[in-house]
């Protein structure tokens, strides 16, 4: 390769990692000002509370599948595990039971959704988009045979997993989203398992040389998606109040686009869970701001998709440069 074309890679690869950067900081700093400009109500304390609060059920989502993503995963079956999950606890809360019962059974469910997903790719070693693409038709068809025309109301489990609940002047559900997002960050950045997950993202191959147990591995990381997935189901039903035919079915398009505009790759092995947050926000951010300015919901969906497009896009680019300079 000639000196000046490798120059030229060089800066471009910079200016591409750059842009990946501070692509996210760009676009929640571009949204806070447009809508604010738009509409004088979005800045007030109240509407950002609601903002939030309407968030957490995408953001405990978003959060465990940022862990499906760095281990070279995909999982587009959560939406509709959490309205099926949210059925569950519905018809529970109407039985009277004891309110922590019923949160411990939505995370044991949930954890169970996510172990027969992670079980379809560990033992019978079916790619995960495919696996999870068949499991979402299975659990929106049970979702629709339980729910029979008969929609599930109920109250919200404990005022602590509602947008009622307060601890210094902030919704719990507020604490509970940063506590658990915090711990995630940990363990990514600070154990030998989050390690564990980065290399399995980024050469399962190389993983399973040095001794990594990527079969247990796998199985924990999809029990911790699908526990997220069951107190997002009470969150869900506690925000919602009511469980339908298609509950949740918006989530999964939601969690991925986050995690996706977070900057964490598709390609696995590379990522950050606050990042992801900080997608949620945006997502949050655009659908609220939208319709407080007036602009038709439908168009929110261009938006997100095209930076998905452009997401994605950047990081191919990136990878084709690093290959390239590698000589590969």
């Amino acid at each position: 390769m000639k000196p000046s074309s490798l120059k030229t890679d060089e800066r471009t690869l910079a200016l591409l990692k750059n842009i990946q950067v501070f692509m996210l900081p760009v676009l929640l700093v571009f949204s806070l000002i447009l809508f604010a400009t738009l509409s004088p109500v979005f800045l007030t304390a109240a509407n950002l509370t609601n903002v939030a609060v309407n968030s957490v059920d995408l953001a405990l989502v978003a959060a465990g599948l940022t862990l499906i993503l760095l281990m070279g995963g995909i999982d587009v079956s959560t939406g509709f595990a959490v309205g099926l999950t949210a059925w569950f606890v519905g018809t529970l809360s109407g039985l009277n039971l004891n309110p922590y019962l019923i949160l411990v059974a939505a995370i044991v469910i949930g954890a169970t959704i996510g172990l027969f997903n992670g079980s379809l790719t560990v033992f019978f070693g079916i790619p995960s988009i495919v696996a999870t693409i068949g499991t979402a038709a299975i659990y929106q068809t049970l979702l629709f045979l339980l729910w029979n025309s008969r929609d599930v109301f109920a109250e919200p489990v404990t005022p602590f997993l509602s947008g009622s609940g307060r601890w210094l002047g902030v919704p719990t559900l507020i604490w509970l989203v940063l506590l658990i997002y915090l711990a995630l960050h940990v363990v990514l950045t600070k154990t030998s398992f989050g390690r564990s997950i980065f290399a399995i993202g980024s050469n399962p191959e190389a993983a399973n040389l040095i001794g990594l147990k990527i079969r247990r591995t796998r199985f924990i990381v999809y029990a911790t998606l699908g526990g997220l997935i069951g107190l997002a189901a009470v969150t869900y039903l506690g925000r919602v109040g009511v469980v339908q035919a298609y509950s949740g079915n918006e989530i999964t398009f939601l969690a991925i686009a986050s995690v996706v505009v977070g900057g964490t790759s598709i390609l696995g092995g590379e990522g950050s869970i606050l990042r992801t947050l900080g997608g949620v926000a945006f997502i949050m951010i655009l659908n609220n701001g939208s319709v407080l300015a007036g602009v038709p919901s439908i168009w929110n969906g261009v938006v997100i998709g095209s930076i998905i497009l452009l997401a994605v896009s950047l990081k191919g680019a990136v990878v084709i440069l690093e290959r390239k300079r590698s000589g590969i």
